[in-house]
């Protein structure tokens, strides 16, 4: 009597199974391509003291100025404190390697360092990074 009753629970669950409508699975939504763009990576370190008066420095000296360059998209300014020290990460964006050549010359890789940085930054970078953007996907 029990399997008979499993056997009945089966069939009407697969009943039930066939008269609801499917529903189709949800489609990944992966962007469309996306124009070419290149971001441009800089990094640097100031005491934590100096770090309100670095981040004016920075938007008014190096990221309003870069903002004017020809071919520039943009820039993001990132900041974390820790330990006494705030690290100050700018990301700019180009629409292509010789774009960025334009400014800044053969030696991409090169960091363009502000005037006044050695006064505040605990140490000189010599290079930026660059990479491709894949995805921006910011809300």
């Amino acid at each position: 009597m029990l399997i008979g009753r499993s056997i009945l629970t089966l069939a009407l669950s697969l009943a039930a199974c066939s008269t609801t409508p499917s529903i189709a699975p949800k489609q990944s939504a992966m962007p469309a391509a996306a124009p070419h763009v290149v971001a441009r990576m800089w990094h640097g370190r100031v005491l934590e003291a100096r770090r309100a008066e670095y981040r004016s420095y920075l938007i008014e000296n190096g990221i309003r100025k870069l903002e004017q360059i020809p071919g520039n998209l943009g820039a993001d300014v990132l900041e974390r404190t820790s330990d006494g020290v705030s690290e100050f990460t700018v990301i700019s964006y180009w629409p292509s390697l010789d774009a960025i050549r334009a400014y800044a010359g053969s030696d991409i890789e090169k960091t363009h360092n502000l005037p006044r940085d050695p006064d505040f930054l605990l140490e000189l970078e010599p290079h930026v990074k660059h990479f491709e953007v894949v995805l921006s996907d910011r809300k």
